[in-house]
């Protein structure tokens, strides 16, 4: 799909198109028959070595037309037809080279999201690129209408992306919700389900175990900690043992294995994020770190997965019901595979641990800075009268404070964990806006287009939030209403099954550590850069003093 250009009319373009791609393949049919006249009559026998360049040169340059150029026209047949126009298009080159060395930079330097944004400003808020060694053109957009079609209202013409499905086997399996479309994500979301009624999220006391250890943790002379690092460990342990029903004690007297594990953790996080923003190439290599570590954490969840199966058979049904609630069990209750226990397992902890961390420590990094926030945090949890520190607010208490909760819906907002999402088209489908001059026109989505949306642009969008959209400032939410302009945790079918589980652990950490300390004072002068994995995180920590109440 070509840039539009002033002087391109609407009913030009399909012209255009076909003629570039019938002189194309004319060119190629007319020296392939040279070649075959060469070979055949001329200088028969074996071929010679510039002929087999010349065969295996036009081999290529007959795929290239054939999808792109052929692709091109039919795609502006289908677009008229439909009544569509064009989005604007990145400045490329025609195998998209450029818009890839340019991706790998703002990967290094930790400016993507950045760069991205930059591009919705300046080109418009849903634009085309094309990315080597892909053939075809990947749409993106920050635009709530697109993002509702996407997610919800043609929630049925798109998929999860092939590629960014064998970018993160390796890691999460074949079982995983993060892995699989169609009947096979419905049974995975099926079997995630039980976790999260309202009687396991809004159970606060396991999770008060572990915020105890931390607050205990943290120094209280006013040295510098890192809350980034903390709150990884205090995620590791909450999520393990919601998981396994035992924790892996990093706040604590962690193992090696437990430590070795979230490493292994991190390291994978990072790898098979950049596989899937940077293509099939960057799969073509083993990557032996990578391997190394998925095999240990697979044999870390499959030993908790048996040691649980044997303690089941040594217990009675009564004694099992007796106990306090794990998801290991009610996994092991659905009948399926260790493999397919495995993988949902995987996925609990990649969506629990990383989402809350980051989530949490740009929270604290934005309270470090506003004294004002925190005031009001704390002045909300005296009006709780609680009767001693130690006494365990319930869930409708952490539900009723209004400032606590918009605070942590503006972290969400200027922090989404999940910054950058993509689905693939299944089908023909249209997307409602972005093209045109006016980028008011509906767009036409060929089958097997990628579109990536991206949160952490549109939750910045100015014409939505107003001129202090970079701004951390939470009594925006006292009347701003959103949809589709406000979504951290997706929206539509796929919505984040464990949203409000991840919701109500962010105020509760929130409202211990300030119960807990009246002051929090940033400790770094570095910039705050975000960097962007599979979720984003603070790329130097997040460090503070805090002083105790």
């Amino acid at each position: 799909m070509p840039s539009v250009s002033k002087n391109d009319t609407m009913e030009s373009l399909p012209r255009k198109a076909k003629q570039r791609y019938f002189f194309a393949t004319a060119v190629i049919m007319f020296l392939s028959a040279a070649l075959a006249l060469d070979t055949l009559y001329l200088r028969p026998g074996a071929l010679s070595a510039g002929q087999q360049v010349l065969a295996g040169l036009l081999l290529l340059l007959g795929w290239f037309v054939q999808a792109s150029l052929g692709g091109t026209h039919r795609y502006y047949v289908e677009m008229i037809r439909n009544g569509c126009s064009p989005p604007p298009s990145f400045p490329n080159d025609p195998f998209g080279v450029r818009f890839l060395l340019k991706a790998a930079g703002h990967i290094k330097t930790n400016t993507l999201l950045a760069a991205w944004s930059d591009l919705f400003r300046t080109l418009g808020h849903t634009l085309k690129h094309r990315m080597f060694p892909g053939p075809g053109d990947t749409i993106m957009t920050d635009e709530p209408d697109n993002v509702r079609a996407v997610l919800s209202t043609r929630f049925d013409d798109w998929d999860l992306p092939e590629l960014r499905i064998k970018a993160f086997l390796p890691v999460l399996g074949h079982y995983s919700i993060f892995t699989s479309n169609g009947d096979a994500w419905r049974r995975a979301r099926s079997a995630l389900r039980p976790a999260f009624v309202r009687d396991q999220v809004a159970d606060l006391r396991c999770l008060d175990r572990h915020v105890a250890k931390l607050i205990e943790a943290l120094p209280r002379d006013g040295s510098p900690v890192d809350l980034q690092a903390m709150f990884s460990r205090l995620t590791t342990d909450t999520i393990s043992d919601f998981m396994f029903g035992r924790s892996t004690d990093i706040l604590g007297n962690a193992p090696e294995d437990g430590l070795r594990f979230g490493r292994c953790f991190d390291v994978c996080m990072q790898k098979i994020a950049n596989r899937a923003r940077l293509g099939w190439l960057s799969m073509l290599l083993r990557d032996r770190e990578l391997d190394e570590c998925t095999t240990f954490m697979n044999a870390y969840v499959e030993k908790y997965v048996a040691e649980v199966k044997a303690e089941q058979g040594e217990k009675s049904e009564e004694e099992r019901e007796r106990k306090r609630y794990m998801f290991l069990n009610e996994l092991l209750s659905t009948g399926e595979s260790d493999e397919a226990i495995r993988d949902h397992l995987m996925s609990i902890f990649t969506a629990g641990r990383d989402t809350t961390t980051s989530v949490l420590s740009y929270l604290f990094f934005e309270l470090s800075r506003r004294p004002n926030v925190v005031a009001a945090i704390r002045r909300e949890i005296k009006g709780l009268n609680l009767e001693n520190e130690r006494e365990l607010p319930n869930w409708e208490s952490l539900r009723s404070m209004k400032y606590l909760n918009w605070a942590v819906k503006e972290a969400l907002r200027l922090n989404p964990p999940v910054a950058a999402n993509a689905r693939e088209a299944v089908r023909d489908t249209i997307l409602p806006t972005g093209g045109g001059p006016d980028g008011k026109s509906p767009i036409f989505v060929a089958k097997g287009t990628l579109v990536r949306y991206v949160p952490w642009a549109l939750h910045r969008r100015k014409d939505i939030y107003g001129d202090d959209a970079d701004e951390f400032r939470p009594e925006r939410w006292e009347t701003l209403r959103t949809t589709f302009e406000y979504v951290p945790f997706n929206a539509g079918p796929r919505i984040c099954i464990g949203q409000q589980f991840a919701l109500t652990q962010l105020a509760f950490v929130t409202f211990r550590l300030l119960q807990a300390f009246e002051k929090i004072e940033r400790k770094d002068d570095r910039p705050p850069i975000q960097k962007f994995g599979i979720n984003t995180s603070m790329l130097y920590g997040c460090w503070v003093s805090m002083t105790p109440a």
